[in-house]
């Protein structure tokens, strides 16, 4: 298939139900409203009851009748910026309540996949280990005959090895799966990112090195930086960043490119106050306009979609260092471009 999207389109997550001019109009509506109808008129009553206290003055009701008159309109200004900036208070904490929410689903949807993944694993290791067992049991029954015949179970022995490699390459595979989950939940949970100065390249060159070395290790992939080879890549770039949030968006936005392509082109560029990082590939291609409404509305894995759970992660990421994500599909392939702030 090839999608056609030449422009770049803003990825956004959809952390509140609305738009904040509503609760801004229903907040200047009813402070207005409070401030006539109750405020004003019980402090002209209690600045009366003062005066009559202190000096003997009669009540003159015609005082909060006069306000009804003819000073509403002041008083209602005033109620009306108190009220919106109240409305506006709470339509930012159900925003956080609702980001929350969100972010809670995508914990939950995260731990069972990381179930589901441990337990793949698991059942794996432990056929290999069966396997290794039996090898073994064999070769000693032969030896305890003759020590001789050891060169006819000869490739029992390569056998041998060779699952003892792959048992050691999926424990491997374990303890760096477990490891970057828990960089997730690190980056994650924090509530505040403290940026430290630091060389941009070494991060980019890790994450696609990890990458290739690990989880795309059978598929020959091809990764150039700067239109240079990775291994070629002696540039340098610093500035302040948090490094466990970095290596997490790095490998989300790599990871969808190699899975997908086998050819990634890395373009970095120093831009004003922002440093841009393009990662295109050479796959088929998306919509970016569902991609788009997918990040906006919650989903699970009915229908095998893909719950966009990477990127969802690096969106949120990004937002709290006030980076920001797009994505084009120009007919061939998809560009994703982060732009993280210097």
């Amino acid at each position: 298939m090839n999608f056609q999207q030449k422009e770049p389109v803003l990825l956004e997550m959809r952390i509140s139900p609305g738009r904040p001019w509503g609760a801004l109009v229903i907040g200047a509506v009813a402070g207005a409203g409070f401030e006539i109808l109750i405020c004003e008129p019980l402090n002209i009553l209690f600045y009366q009851a003062v005066q009559y206290l202190q000096h003997g003055a009669p009540f003159r009701l015609a005082q909060v009748l006069d306000f009804f008159t003819y000073q509403w309109s002041g008083v209602t200004l005033t109620g009306c910026i108190y009220g919106a900036a109240l409305g506006f208070v709470f339509y930012k904490l159900k925003e956080s309540r609702q980001r929350l929410k969100t972010l809670h689903q995508d914990f939950e949807l995260q731990v069972a996949t990381l179930r589901h993944h441990y337990k793949n694993l698991a059942i794996g290791i432990k056929g290999f280990s069966s396997r290794v067992k039996k090898k073994l049991t064999a070769i000693k029954e032969q030896l305890g005959q003759s020590t001789v015949i050891f060169e006819r179970f000869h490739p029992e022995c390569e056998a041998l090895e060779r699952d003892v490699t792959i048992l050691d390459d999926a424990a491997q595979r374990l303890s760096h799966t477990l490891g970057e989950e828990l960089l997730f939940l690190r980056a994650l949970a924090s509530d505040s990112l403290t940026a430290v100065p630091g060389d941009f390249y070494p991060h980019l060159i890790h994450a696609a090195n990890d990458l290739m070395g690990l989880r795309f290790q059978e598929k020959d992939i091809r990764v150039e930086i700067n239109g240079r080879p990775l291994e070629e890549c002696r540039d340098s770039l610093s500035f302040h960043f948090e490094p466990y949030s970095m290596e997490v968006i790095l490998q989300n936005i790599l990871s969808n490119a190699m899975k997908f392509g086998d050819q990634i082109q890395i373009r970095v560029s120093d831009v004003g106050r922002w440093v841009q990082v393009e990662v295109q590939d050479n796959g088929p291609g998306l919509e970016v306009e569902k991609l788009k409404n997918q990040l906006l509305t919650p989903m699970d894995r009915r229908g095998g979609e893909s719950t966009h759970l990477g990127l969802k992660v690096s969106l949120h990421l990004l937002t709290k260092i006030g980076g920001r994500l797009s994505v084009s599909s120009p007919g061939t392939g998809a560009i994703f471009t982060l732009e993280f702030p210097k």
